[in-house]
C-alpha cells in the first residue's frame, strides 16, 4: 500500500469517528427523576408520556422513572430504563392497562412496588400480570394500577 492510499484510509477513518461523535441520540432525554419535581397531574402526565409508549387518562399519578439514553457517541447503544408508577385511573380503564397475552402471576406484591414514591395507596393491589420487561399490579375496588418496565430483567 502506498503513502497516499495510507493517508486516505486514515482520513475516512477518522471522519468516520467524527460523524459518529456528532450523532445526536435518538428517543427521550437522559433522566432520573420522581413525580415530586411536578406537582400539577397535566405536568406530570406530559412527563411520563415522553418516556412511555401508551397514552392514558389519570386522575392521579406518582411515578420514579431512570431513563439512561445511550444512542449518541462514537458507538451508539440501546437505552437502559427502569420506569415505575403508580395511578389512580378512571374505572373503565381499569382493564385497558393489561396488556395482551399478559401472564397472569401470583404471589406478593414485588418490593419495587413497596419503594415507589408518592401516597397513592397500594395496599389493595393484588392482581399481577407480567408481559416482557413489563409488570402490572391492579386494585379494581379503587381503579389504582401500577407499572413497571425496565430494560434489565427483575
Amino acid at each position: 500500500m502506498n503513502n497516499s492510499v495510507g493517508k486516505v484510509l486514515v482520513l475516512l477513518l477518522i471522519a468516520f469517528a467524527l460523524a459518529g461523535c456528532s450523532k445526536t441520540p435518538s428517543g427521550p432525554a437522559s433522566v432520573a427523576e420522581t413525580s415530586a419535581a411536578c406537582a400539577d397531574l397535566a405536568d406530570r402526565v406530559r412527563f411520563i408520556e415522553h418516556y412511555v409508549t401508551f397514552r392514558r387518562k389519570y386522575e392521579q399519578l406518582d411515578y420514579d422513572v431512570t431513563y439512561q439514553n445511550n444512542g449518541g457517541g462514537i458507538v451508539p447503544g440501546s437505552s437502559d430504563w427502569d420506569i415505575r408508577l403508580i395511578a389512580a385511573v378512571p374505572p373503565t380503564d381499569v382493564d385497558g392497562w393489561i396488556p395482551t397475552g399478559a401472564e397472569k402471576k401470583d404471589g406478593s406484591p414485588p418490593q419495587w412496588l413497596r419503594d415507589l414514591p408518592g401516597s397513592i395507596e397500594r395496599e389493595g393491589i393484588t392482581e399481577w400480570y407480567r408481559k416482557s420487561g413489563a409488570e402490572l399490579g391492579i386494585d379494581r375496588a379503587r381503579s389504582i394500577v401500577a407499572y413497571r418496565n425496565t430494560s434489565t430483567p427483575n
